[in-house]
C-alpha cells in the first residue's frame, strides 16, 4: 500500500479521470439530518441509480450526504443557492478480465471533523463514451460511485448494477 504525502496542508489531490458536466444539482434539504451517534469520519455511501437508455444515453442519478460546512467556511458555498460546491469526475478503467469499468467521483472539499448533521444533495449526469466511441457502454453492468474530498483524508464509495431501458 502506498502512502499520499502531502506537501502542504493546503494541498488538494483531484480524483482520477475527467471532469464532466453536471446536468442537476440541488440541496435536497432546508434543514440538516441529524445522525447524534456518529463517531466517524468517513462519508455515508452515495444511493446511485443508473440506466442505460434505449438511445445509447447513459444516465446517472446520485444522492448523497455530506456533513454541514463550519460557519467559516460559508465563504466557499455557491453564493446563488447556498450549496457545497463539487464536480464528477468520471474515469475508465480496464479490470483483470480485460473489460472496460466506468468510476464516478462526488468531488468536493469540507473540513474532515466528525460531525453529527449532514445536507442531502442529488446530482444527475449523463456518463461520456469517450474515449471508447459509439459502443462504450457495451458490457457496463455496474458502476463504482465514490464521494471524494480532495484534501484527501476521506472518501466511500458503493458499486451500483446498470438497469436497461
Amino acid at each position: 500500500m502506498t502512502t499520499t504525502t502531502l506537501l502542504s496542508p493546503d494541498q488538494t489531490i483531484n480524483p482520477p479521470g475527467k471532469c464532466i458536466e453536471l446536468e442537476h444539482k440541488s440541496k435536497l434539504t432546508a434543514k440538516p439530518l441529524s445522525f447524534p451517534e456518529n463517531n466517524s469520519k468517513i462519508p455515508f455511501a452515495p444511493i446511485v441509480q443508473a440506466t442505460l437508455l434505449k438511445d445509447g444515453t447513459f444516465q446517472i442519478r446520485a444522492v448523497f450526504l455530506v456533513a454541514c460546512k463550519p460557519k467559516r467556511e460559508e465563504a466557499e458555498e455557491d453564493e446563488k443557492k447556498g450549496e457545497l460546491k463539487f464536480e464528477i469526475f468520471q474515469n475508465w478503467y480496464v479490470d483483470l478480465d480485460g473489460q472496460r469499468q466506468l468510476q464516478f467521483f462526488i468531488a468536493y472539499n469540507i473540513d474532515d471533523n466528525i460531525n453529527k448533521n449532514f445536507d442531502v444533495y442529488e446530482a444527475s449526469f449523463k456518463a461520456e463514451k469517450f474515449p471508447y466511441g459509439e459502443n462504450a457502454f457495451d458490457g457496463i453492468n455496474t458502476i463504482q460511485t465514490f464521494l471524494w474530498d480532495i484534501d484527501p483524508e476521506t472518501s466511500r464509495g458503493t458499486e451500483t448494477t446498470v438497469q436497461h431501458n
